[in-house]
């Protein structure tokens, strides 16, 4: 029998210990995955666990192409766009946690289309990050073991991170929280760097504080070098939404998405407009190692620690990119793994219930294989073209970024509109979007606008291959919209008709309520928050 009730504690079910307040039943009865992300998973994977190899070692080439100021304000830029968004995120997936993702929530308060041309678009942002992040992989470990041929290389992450999908979501998260963990401390011994380097204490070089910053544009006009970069600095930010997506599998969502929403603000101060400043700071844009064909000796990271006399530096750069790469591609997988099984779920793709099948782990296994198995288009990029395909993967996952980024907002929008005029209170929102609808329309008009200006700088001269690159996702995405909206004859959804009770964690609302009401009354004191602190985090 069930003895504590405490939100966010330990509770006893029929004699089985449980964390958090989870219930009886460990999988969601939607699509059958398994409710076994805690707390501190959910909130280091949406803090640490979108660090790419594209921060690490691709930065140099747009720190050397655009100049630092290019990077610091587009990551400026794409990060309010990032605030605004996880706004939106906060309130549906904290309200709606046991549902398809945002593929339910647009087909609910939107249109069914809609989400379909959102859901795709996901997909094809996600395989294309999947390839990308492959060939950045084997780049670098044929650059440690030129023996074997980056094809080889491929063949053999291939398996093991197929063999990964299979431990469960458990496990999953485990190794997301440690390699989140290790870039953070990795990200934060090189900030501490940056600031003794540019002090002067660093042996042989006097203080320079921020003379890179002299020419902030690499000798271009502002407007060219920020519109250059814009694209990689959102691909920079692709998984900040994640929360929309592992809500199903979070034991406590209520507690867990809340925390990891206000904790966007300190991923862009801390991780971005950290990274952009520090290589900023610590490597011109004109440095001889950009010359060079080696794309990992192009890391800023490793420019820097070179220019200080450390010139052996490349195999802890090395070693700091085959972590962080192992942990996003891990990610890609079983983002991309979610997002087949909702559409699934929301018969979106052909044969849905061959692909909503889980095995008893609660590990979606159809899906895993089947998007593992699109991480082979990579292998046409590899050996010949690498960095062409490598930034021709980034450009696409950015377009879709913007399209998808803009259409949560959108939904979120709606559904705000219609739960109002049903007559139930915004105070009863587990998550209140800030400052709405200022934040959501300002989301949706900004990731409009950048989708349509990213690609300008290919028309003067034109060039062709980027500029269908840039704008491939335009009339691709209309296609899948009318195509859809013509084979199932749906409609736009009427506010009256909107569904806001399928998906939602009563019990835990309730317990949460319990839970607020007794923290007014009795507050914990500093040690029993300790406790909490300790028992949920470490």
């Amino acid at each position: 029998m069930e003895k504590e009730e405490k939100f966010g504690t330990t509770v006893v079910v029929d004699d089985v210990e449980v964390d958090d307040i989870e219930s009886v039943t460990s999988f969601d009865p939607n699509s059958g995955l398994r409710r076994g992300l805690k707390t501190r998973h959910i909130t280091l994977m949406s803090l640490g666990g979108i660090i790419g190899p594209g921060a690490i070692v691709g930065l140099g080439v747009y720190l050397h192409n655009d100049g630092p100021a290019a990077l610091v304000v587009d990551y400026s830029i794409i990060g309010l766009l990032a605030f605004s968004l996880m706004q939106s995120v906060g309130e549906l997936s904290s309200l709606f946690p046991a549902t398809n993702g945002f593929t339910n929530h647009m087909t609910r308060f939107v249109d069914e289309a809609f989400a379909a041309m959102t859901s795709y678009n996901y997909l094809i942002l996600w395989v294309c990050c999947l390839m990308a992040e492959m060939i950045g992989l084997c780049s670098t470990m044929n650059f440690w073991g030129p023996a074997v041929p980056e094809w080889g290389y491929f063949l053999l992450f291939w398996a093991f991170f197929m063999g990964i999908q299979f431990i469960g979501v458990g496990g999953y998260g485990e190794a997301e929280y440690w390699l989140a963990i290790i870039k953070l401390v990795g990200l934060t011994l090189f900030y501490i760097f940056t600031i003794v380097y540019m002090c002067g204490g660093v042996k042989g070089t006097p203080a320079f504080g921020f003379k890179n910053f002299e020419t902030p544009w690499a000798d271009k006009t502002p407007m060219k070098s920020l519109a250059n970069a814009i694209i990689y600095c959102s691909t920079g930010y692709v998984g900040v939404e994640l929360t929309a997506l592992n809500s199903a599998e979070a034991k406590n969502p209520i507690r867990a998405i809340p925390i990891a929403v206000r904790q966007t603000i300190i991923r862009i101060l801390y991780i971005f407009l950290g990274i952009s400043l520090s290589y900023g700071i610590t490597v011109p844009y004109n440095d001889p190692h950009f010359q060079g064909t080696v794309k990992n000796l192009q890391a800023p990271i490793y420019v820097a620690l070179y220019n200080a006399g450390w010139h052996s530096s490349y195999h802890l750069v090395n070693a700091f990119v085959v972590i962080v790469s192992l942990s996003a591609i891990n990610s890609a997988i079983y983002i991309g793994t979610r997002t087949i099984v909702n559409m699934a779920n929301e018969k979106m793709v052909p044969f849905p219930q061959f692909f909503k099948r889980v095995n008893k782990r609660g590990v979606p296994y159809v899906a895993a294989v089947t998007f593992n198995l699109l991480g082979f288009l990579g292998l046409l990029a590899v050996g010949s073209g690498t960095k062409d395909a490598y930034s021709y993967f980034v450009s696409i996952s950015g377009v879709s970024t913007f399209f998808v980024w803009g259409a949560i907002s959108f939904c979120q929008i709606r559904f705000r509109i219609g739960w109002v005029r049903s007559g139930r209170k915004v105070s009863d929102l587990p998550f209140k979007c800030l400052w709405y609808p200022i934040i959501p329309c300002f989301s949706v008009f900004m990731n409009l606008f950048l989708a349509l200006i990213q690609g300008w700088m290919y028309l003067k001269p034109f060039d062709h291959s980027w500029f269908i690159d840039s704008y491939i996702m335009f009339p691709l995405s209309a296609i899948i919209y009318l195509g859809y909206k013509f084979w199932k004859k749906t409609k736009i959804v009427k506010y009256e008709d909107m569904d806001f009770d399928t998906g939602r964690r009563l019990d835990l609302e309730a317990k949460f309520r319990e839970y607020q009401e007794d923290l007014r009354h009795n507050p914990l004191t500093t040690k029993q928050k300790f406790a909490a602190f300790w028992k949920e985090w470490i």
